[in-house]
């Protein structure tokens, strides 16, 4: 790695962890920190560390190793844990409320902290969560110039676009950097839908990642963004990740018959997957997608494998 930045951004992530942890994923290899995927804690279990797709653990000694016997393990206990959720929240924890009854946290850089506990519940709603149990930081990192040659076959183009693929498969990726092209060396009027703030990964009002010149509306529920988007932004093109319900459909219907185009983001991997989708026919069927890519597989994140038409899609 030769990016001192780039390190810098991923070992950011350790900081709210105790020392040895930290210290631990500071000196590891620029190999191992470059394929840094998520760090995790659990109360009575081992820190465990993601990566490239391979589960290590750290040693009481500060070492990383590929397997664990629980008594020469670092194990996460309940003031480890408690810790690390203070400092994540920067010691307050009711201004983060918000993100915490959506189950995380996003840190500086766009890390994001899943928080897992026991839901406190009030009108069916979670309000907030306490007890908390395990807490998993997903590293976030921007590969450029991914979606090069796919934002060039869009900007000539006249439909839409559908991104598919497994989690971890690169989607997110994908669309960040179809924005950040798009709205720049394109120059479309992009607005991005950032319903769980994964695209921009803003902290204290700041994209951490780069979309651009792309207006970003951060935590709408989809359905309001897009409304907030057609009402107040004229796009031409609006991004959003994770659609999946009958109201995306209905949103997404209304936005093309403005004359929208759309890039988003669907979890399934294959056609036959895409097609078992509940709604998945119905937002194919609003005409607002010509195209499905579908990305290769976790391995290599980002990366496009096939592209089909919504026809040959709905035909398989």
């Amino acid at each position: 790695m030769n990016d001192v930045k780039t390190k810098n951004r991923i070992i950011s992530a350790a900081t709210p962890l105790v020392p040895l942890i930290r210290n631990t994923i500071c000196n590891m290899s620029d190999e191992n920190i470059n394929n840094l995927r998520e760090i995790r804690l659990r109360v009575g279990l081992p820190v465990a560390l993601n990566i490239g797709g391979v589960h290590k653990y750290i040693a009481k000694n500060g070492c990383i190793v590929d397997s664990y016997t629980m008594q020469n393990m670092l194990v996460c206990n309940d003031v480890m844990i408690n810790d690390a959720f203070k400092n994540i929240c920067g010691f307050s924890v009711h201004a983060h409320l918000s993100e915490i009854t959506s189950g995380f946290i996003t840190m500086p850089y766009g890390h994001r902290a899943g928080i897992c506990g026991t839901a406190v519940m009030s009108e069916g709603k979670i309000i907030n969560i306490r007890d908390i149990s395990s807490i998993s930081i997903r590293i976030s990192r921007q590969i450029t110039d991914v979606s090069r040659d796919m934002s060039a076959r869009f900007a000539k183009s006249f439909g839409g676009l559908l991104i598919c693929g497994a989690p971890a498969s690169g989607k997110t990726t994908f669309l960040r950097d179809m924005a950040r092209l798009l709205s720049t060396e394109y120059s479309f009027t992009t607005s991005v839908i950032d319903t769980r703030n994964e695209l921009s990964g803003s902290y204290r009002g700041k994209p951490q990642n780069d979309l651009g010149f792309s207006d970003i509306l951060v935590s709408y529920p989809r359905i309001k963004g897009i409304e907030h988007a057609l009402r107040s932004l004229s796009p031409q093109i609006i991004i959003c990740d994770e659609i999946g319900t009958k109201e995306d459909a209905e949103a997404i219907l209304s936005a093309t018959n403005s004359g929208v185009r759309f890039i988003a983001s669907i979890h399934a991997s294959t056609p036959k997957e895409l097609k078992e989708r509940m709604y998945a026919k119905e937002i194919l069927s609003t005409n607002a997608f010509s195209a499905v890519a579908f990305m290769s597989s976790p391995l290599t994140p980002g990366r496009v494998s096939r592209i089909l038409s919504v026809g040959d899609v709905l035909s398989a």
